[in-house]
C-alpha cells in the first residue's frame, strides 16, 4: 500500500511537469474556465454559482470579482471580494456586496497554484429587484387574550402581512404588517381565528405566496389563571426573600453588639428606700414575745417573817427579793436567793395566781382581761 502512494504520487508530479512545460509556450488555454455562471437570489440572498473545473490533478481554487454601475461607467474596473479568493466551493454569498437597486455585474476564474484560467462572466447583468419571495413559515402563539406571531423569513429588507378572520366568516378579512419577530396581536375571547403570512418587499411591488392557514382559538381564562400564578408565586418569593433578609440583618446586629458592646452585670446595691426597719416598740414586743410577769411589793406577811433579821440581813434579803424576781423572769433560775423566807412565801404566792388564772381560763375569760385584774391585785 505504501508503494502504491508512493507510484501515485510520482506519477502527479511526472503529469503536472509534463502538462507545464506544454502549456508554457501556448497561454492558458489548456486550464478551462468555470462554465453556468449564474445568480441564485431568493429572499433577498444572493448567492453566485457556477460549475466546477475538471482537472486531473484536482486542487483547483476559484476567485470572484464584481462590478457595480459606478465601477462600470466611471472607474472601468472591478472589485474584489475577499471572502470568495482561493476558495474551493463553487458557490459565494454576494449579498452584502449587492447592496444597492442598481444593475451588477460579477466573474469568476479558476486557479491551478500559478496558473489561472480565463474570467467567466454573467450571461446577463444582475439586480437584486429580481430576488424571489418563498413561502414564509408562520408560527402562532395563544396565550389568553395574546397571540404571538412569528415568521421566520422576515429580514431587513423583507416585511411580512398577517391576513386573520374569524372561523366561519372568510368574507371579513383583515390584515396587518409585521416587519419584526415576535409580533403580538390582542384579540377578543372565545373566539376561532385563522392567520395566513405572505412576504413582500416595500417598493419593489413584488410579493410571494400566502402560507397555509392556521387556526387558533383566543382564551382570555388561561392568561388571568397564568397572571395569578406569577403574581403569586412572585409574592411568595418576594415574602421569604424579605424575611430571610430581616433575620440574616438581626443576627448579624446581634453578634455586632455582643462583640462590639458586650454585657455586664452590675451589682447588686440594696434600695434603701425600701428597706424596712423593725420599729416595734418596747410595749409591743414585751406582749408578743414576752410571758408576763407580776411583780409583787413588799407584803405584811413578808415584813413580819423578816422581822428577827437585823437591819443589814433585812437589806439584804429586800435586795435579794428583787434580784430574785428579776432572775426568775428571765432564766428561771431561783437557786440565787438567799432568803428562805421570801422563797417559801413566793411559792405559796405563786401556786395560788395559778390555780387562780386557771379557773379564769376555764370560765372563758379574754387573756388581757386576766392580765389587768392580776395588775391591780
Amino acid at each position: 500500500m505504501v508503494l502504491r502512494q508512493f507510484l501515485n504520487a510520482m506519477g502527479r508530479v511526472m503529469f503536472t511537469s509534463v502538462f507545464l512545460v506544454s502549456t508554457s509556450g501556448r497561454g492558458l488555454e489548456r486550464l478551462p474556465k468555470p462554465k453556468n455562471v449564474f445568480v441564485n437570489s431568493t429572499n433577498m440572498r444572493h448567492i453566485l454559482r457556477w460549475s466546477p473545473v475538471r482537472f486531473p490533478l484536482g486542487g483547483i481554487t476559484y476567485s470572484v470579482q464584481f462590478q457595480g454601475e459606478f465601477e462600470r461607467h466611471h472607474k472601468k474596473t472591478w472589485v474584489v471580494i475577499s471572502e470568495c479568493s482561493r476558495i474551493t466551493e463553487t458557490w459565494c454569498d454576494v449579498t452584502a456586496d449587492i447592496s444597492s437597486d442598481v444593475d451588477y455585474d460579477l466573474k469568476v476564474r479558476s486557479q491551478f497554484e500559478n496558473i489561472t484560467s480565463k474570467w467567466a462572466n454573467l450571461s446577463k447583468l444582475f439586480n437584486r429587484r429580481e430576488s424571489n419571495l418563498r413561502t414564509p413559515r408562520l408560527t402562532v402563539n395563544v396565550r389568553g387574550g395574546s397571540l404571538t406571531l412569528d415568521v421566520s423569513e422576515i429580514s431587513k429588507n423583507i416585511h411580512a402581512r398577517i391576513y386573520y378572520w374569524e372561523k366561519g366568516a372568510e368574507q371579513q378579512i383583515l390584515n396587518i404588517s409585521m416587519d419584526h419577530n415576535p409580533f403580538n396581536v390582542n384579540l377578543r375571547s372565545g373566539i376561532t381565528y385563522c392567520f395566513q403570512a405572505q412576504l413582500y418587499i416595500s417598493g419593489y411591488n413584488k410579493s410571494s405566496y400566502p402560507s397555509d392557514p392556521i387556526c387558533e382559538t383566543v382564551n382570555k381564562d388561561a392568561t388571568s389563571n397564568e397572571i395569578v400564578s406569577v403574581v403569586t408565586t412572585v409574592l411568595l418569593l418576594g415574602a421569604s426573600i424579605l424575611v430571610v433578609s430581616l433575620f440574616l440583618t438581626w443576627k448579624l446586629c446581634c453578634r455586632v453588639q455582643s462583640a462590639w458592646f458586650p454585657k455586664v452585670s452590675a451589682p447588686y446595691v440594696p434600695n434603701f428606700d425600701t428597706l424596712q426597719v423593725d420599729t416595734t416598740r418596747e410595749e409591743d414586743r414585751r406582749k408578743e414575745f414576752c410571758d408576763a410577769v407580776q411583780v409583787l411589793p413588799q407584803s405584811e406577811p413578808l415584813l413580819s417573817q423578816c422581822q428577827p433579821l437585823t437591819r443589814e440581813e433585812r437589806s439584804n434579803c429586800k435586795t435579794d427579793i428583787e434580784s430574785w424576781t428579776i432572775n426568775s423572769g428571765m432564766s428561771g433560775n431561783v437557786s440565787q436567793l438567799q432568803c428562805p423566807m421570801a422563797i417559801q412565801y413566793w411559792k405559796e404566792y405563786q401556786s395560788q395566781q395559778n390555780s387562780e388564772f386557771s379557773k379564769l381560763t376555764k370560765n372563758g375569760t379574754d387573756t388581757t382581761q386576766i392580765f389587768e385584774e392580776f395588775n391591780k391585785r
